[in-house]
């Protein structure tokens, strides 16, 4: 093999690196947003005690919602809709969570079981 061969010149003055070393670089920063939990889950509301937060959210049908708790409640906030089709476990800690998927088109009005004038409105939209 010749000088440099398997090598790429990054650029004039700069070292030169093996190009396995380049792909595995790049491979790894793939990896690590791939893997990123905040972009896996979709849109976040925030449980507190007053309120959810945001209030109100736009989606497309298939889009999946991540609850999270801010504040410690004994026996935990339990997110309900009017209509009794949409129940979480209890949310006791701060950071407990849960995930929920909007699989059809409409409005769900969200509230917290223990605190029922604490509400969210999730509207769902067909995908373009």
């Amino acid at each position: 093999m010749g000088e440099g061969a398997g090598t790429m010149d990054v650029s004039s003055g700069f070292r030169r690196f093996p190009v396995w070393a380049v792909a595995l670089g790049a491979g790894l920063g793939l990896m690590l947003i791939a893997v990123d939990p905040a972009a896996a889950h979709g849109p976040t509301i925030e449980i507190r005690h007053d309120e959810m937060k945001p209030p109100l959210l736009n989606l497309f049908v298939g889009t999946t919602v991540h609850f999270v708790n801010t504040v410690a409640m004994p026996g935990g906030h339990v997110i309900v809709d009017e209509s009794g089709t949409i129940e979480s476990p209890p949310l006791e800690k701060p950071g407990d969570d849960w995930h929920h998927t909007f699989d059809e088109v409409g409005t769900w009005e969200l509230f917290i079981k223990q605190h029922p004038k604490v509400k969210a409105r999730i509207v769902v939209v067909p995908k373009r």
